[in-house]
């Protein structure tokens, strides 16, 4: 298990849940399957056998613990959203584990949240109505700056990570943020394994929401 003083303040209960189910299933395995919960829950109602599919490794004790880890997740969101900020608990975390867990699939690095809102300054006006790609999304980190900077604009990422894909998702729904998540490898530009619409509809419910297109996980 990680060590508490590897983990940020604000993630810390979090972890707690996280690691008690991590005890008895793969880390790496637990930290994707929450990833798939949270966009069933954001995809109303629509993904209801994946959910299923999902969850039902887990007791029922270690299921209980899911919904308290995204009330932890929406915590964090509600504090940065009020103080007119951007924040990814998911790549931070995700982060936090990677050196405790590498033989379980966990490993990546993301550029730090000071590097990203200084490219989006440096790369992008003030205005809106753009359609911006980035396709390396990692956790979605440089379009969380990118908006936060210049609000409005349409956005396109892919990854040929999954969990990165899973994390984009998750962060561009929480910041109301309206685009297109592809898990696809960009250099081939094969047909996407998974596409996902992002708040296609969020100027008029303002509530966060992930459509998944393709099956196949």
């Amino acid at each position: 298990m990680p060590k508490t003083r590897d983990i940020p303040q604000d993630l810390r209960e979090f972890n707690s849940l996280f690691s008690f189910i991590a005890m008895r299933h793969d880390a790496a395995r637990v930290f994707d399957d929450f990833l798939t919960l949270v966009i069933c829950v954001l995809a109303r109602q629509t993904q209801e056998d994946w959910y299923l599919s999902t969850i039902r490794k887990y007791s029922e004790d270690e299921i209980n613990r899911f919904p308290k880890m995204l009330g932890s997740l929406f915590i964090i969101y509600e504090n940065a959203r009020r103080a007119g900020e951007w924040t990814d608990p998911l790549g931070s975390f995700y982060e936090a584990i990677a050196g405790n867990y590498k033989k379980s699939g966990l490993g990546q690095f993301f550029t730090p949240q000071s590097v990203c809102d200084l490219m989006a300054m440096m790369t992008l006006e003030k205005d809106f109505g753009k359609n911006i790609n980035d396709p390396c999304c990692g956790s979605g980190r440089l379009i969380l700056a990118s908006h936060n900077y210049a609000p409005g604009n349409y956005y396109v990422a892919q990854d040929l990570d999954h969990i990165c894909v899973k994390m984009t998702c998750i962060n561009l729904a929480m910041h109301g943020i309206k685009a297109e998540v592809y898990h696809q490898n960009t250099i081939t530009m094969e047909k996407p394994y998974n596409s996902y619409i992002i708040n296609h509809d969020y100027w008029k419910t303002k509530t966060p929401f992930v459509y998944k297109i393709n099956e196949g996980d």
